[in-house]
């Protein structure tokens, strides 16, 4: 994680966001800017955080670890967003893991210094309430959907989701959880991709090389 306290820079990042949406500027004269690179941790699970996150740039995956060890794939988060509100609000303690996909840009808040403030803006705690309510709406929507459509047509929306460029190249494993599908089932529909001529196995995961054909099927949903 590359840190930044020059305000010049934190201030043209809430500029470039919808930080001044959320914040008032008071709190920038006490913020940073953290730089993660694809695949480190933003949060490690279980970890009590130190900074409250606002995402200005960037992608993440969301993991939760089972009680009998099981490592769950269960959300992606997308810029704007925040990291840290359950923490920030006390409905939790310990973070569950989230983790850069690509490289990640956050206006860090240190955590103690700000809750108090934060949870008396009525200005922040409505914007708040209205994008847990936004979330929550998301999360029963990715439930239903996998659900009730096929795996094919999910899929192409995760990998479409997920593919960095023309590459798709999640673990199966944690995709077939996502989907909440076999393992097996998804090596089926994966190699069915390729013998269609939707994908082209490489060294690197797969190769994206009939984009309108996964197009109409992540739009078949």
């Amino acid at each position: 994680m590359k840190r930044i306290t020059t305000g010049e820079k934190i201030r043209n990042a809430a500029e470039c966001s919808e930080f001044f949406h959320y914040f008032s500027e008071d709190v920038l004269d006490f913020a940073q800017l953290h730089r993660f690179e694809a695949n480190e941790f933003i949060l490690r699970e279980g970890e009590t955080p130190d900074y409250f996150y606002f995402v200005v740039e960037g992608q993440a995956k969301v993991y939760l670890t089972h009680t009998n060890g099981k490592v769950s794939l269960v959300n992606f988060l997308h810029a704007p967003c925040f990291i840290g509100e359950m923490e920030l609000l006390n409905a939790q303690s310990c973070a569950i893991g989230v983790k850069a996909m690509i490289a990640v840009t956050c206006i860090a808040l240190p955590m103690q210094q700000f809750r108090k403030t934060l949870l008396s803006d009525s200005i922040f705690l409505r914007e708040l309430c209205i994008y847990l309510g936004k979330k929550a709406v998301v999360n029963s929507y990715t439930y239903t959907h996998n659900i009730s459509y096929p795996l094919e047509n999910r899929l192409a929306v995760f990998i479409k989701l997920t593919a960095h460029g023309d590459i798709y190249s999640e673990k199966h494993t944690e995709a077939a959880e996502y989907l909440a599908v076999t393992y097996r089932h998804l090596l089926y529909v994966i190699a069915s991709f390729v013998k269609k001529g939707i994908l082209e196995k490489t060294t690197s995961g797969y190769k994206i090389v009939d984009v309108e054909a996964l197009n109409r099927l992540a739009s078949e949903n």
